[in-house]
């Protein structure tokens, strides 16, 4: 994983690059300061059926508090004490992602399970492995306490709109609004279309599902970039259930697995220079298609815990380009969430390639940007190789500071009278 990867700046900007990237790498595995929520464990997998060719899933989450304090976990609208109100409890998103040919993409996301009660278990691996009861019971958790959500629980709706919380900081209204359509089976939960499944149309596919919770407290702390975790599943031939493998990788999100299968896979983490840290992950995936003349270009692009968001990724090449093969992938919204869901088109310049979300004339804000734990994937073919990249940049679709993110930047390359560059 590159941290601190910002070509083409002056040493002291590499320095302060560096240093704000490391402050916002957040808690390591264990002892961090404050309140910090993490996903010890990924229980268990709930298949409730298909409509319309669209499958539902559930997935178990079992949280850790390794922080050194108290998290909050109250869900009553008068508050629970200690100052707190009914929006002081995480909120739960349930993912999935395949890797098939070389193309890391989300093909089903849920809906958000809020905490209700935690029960404060001790746990081997949480922390010391010992739970502090903390003061105010089930309403909080305990520093080095886990609480299992099974994956019926965190299925059971109805569930919470993610468009309704901000994920940087952890705010949303309570109770949630609610409103989401219930007529079947998948709404709601992770949507999955049963072609993404399918053995014969996804030879050598792998499946993984992720948990992801956001909590008020933890954000506010700065600990907010360790609060998914990852599993590799198995799904059946017929029946489309989904049996976990290879046990729960803690504290990453999904598409950190994607250089560790594909070790040609680089994973950049693109943050703000804020507090608290935006985080994107963006991995890439370049495949020399034919020597010195043709290259493929795979890109993911996942929003972490940004609320502004993302609504445009452009790449800028030295010199005239030729872009061929380009094209999109996202994961739609479902269930009367808000959000358009119309695709990116691909646009070229004579030496830029670039992705924009179209204009949603009926809502603008509800344009269809890259909004927290969702990936979208960019694609496509070019005469020149990655070294001849001269930016990266992710716009930031909600106002702010700064408007947009560069990264791998990089310096002109030098050409010599024989026409070869450097």
């Amino acid at each position: 994983m590159h941290n601190c990867n910002f070509r083409g700046h002056s040493l002291i900007a590499i320095l302060a690059l560096c240093l704000l990237t490391l402050m916002a790498m957040g808690a390591g595995p264990a002892g961090a300061a404050g309140p910090d929520v993490t996903v010890f464990t990924l229980s268990g997998t709930q298949n409730y059926g298909t409509a319309g060719g669209i499958r539902g899933y559930a997935v178990g989450t079992t949280s850790c508090n390794v922080g050194d304090a108290p998290l909050n976990w109250c869900d009553n609208t008068s508050g629970c004490g200690l100052g707190t109100t009914g929006s002081d409890h995480p909120v739960i998103a349930q993912n999935m992602f395949r890797l098939k040919a070389g193309r890391f993409d989300q093909i089903g996301a849920s809906w958000l399970k809020h905490g209700f009660v935690s029960t404060n278990d001790s746990t081997a691996g949480c922390g010391s492995g010992s739970c502090s009861s903390p003061p105010l019971g089930g309403n909080q958790l305990g520093v080095g306490c886990t609480d299992p959500y099974g994956a019926g629980l965190n299925g059971s709706r109805p569930l919470g709109r993610k468009s309704e919380v901000n994920a940087t900081t952890g705010a949303y209204p309570f109770p949630p609004t609610g409103g989401g359509t219930l007529t079947t089976v998948w709404n709601q939960r992770v949507a999955v279309a049963e072609s993404d499944m399918i053995a014969a149309s996804n030879p050598g596919a792998l499946y993984y599902v992720e948990g992801h919770y956001i909590a008020p407290d933890d954000a506010a702390a700065g600990n907010a970039l360790n609060n998914a975790s990852y599993s590799q599943v198995l799904v059946a031939p017929t029946t489309f259930n989904l049996t976990m493998t290879g046990g729960t990788i803690r504290q990453k999100a999904a598409i950190e697995v994607w250089p560790l299968v594909d070790p040609s896979v680089e994973l950049f983490n693109v943050d703000t220079p804020t507090v608290p840290v935006q985080r994107f992950h963006v991995a890439r995936k370049v495949t020399e298609v034919t020597p010195g003349l043709l290259w493929h270009y795979e890109y993911a692009v996942h929003n972490m815990n940004s609320d502004r968001s993302s609504d445009r990724l452009t790449i800028d090449f030295f010199g005239n380009t030729t872009f061929t093969d380009i094209g999109f992938h996202d994961v739609d919204a479902h269930s009367n969430e808000p959000y358009d869901t119309a695709d990116w088109p691909g646009t070229t310049t004579a030496n830029s390639i670039q992705w924009q979300a179209p204009e949603f004339a009926a809502a603008p804000q509800n344009a269809n940007a890259i909004r927290w734990s969702t990936l979208y994937n960019f694609w496509f073919d070019a005469n020149r190789p990655p070294g001849q990249i001269a930016r990266h940049a992710l716009k930031m679709f909600k106002a702010g500071d700064p408007a947009e993110l560069e990264f791998v930047t990089g310096t002109e390359p030098v050409t010599f009278a024989n026409g070869f560059e450097d």
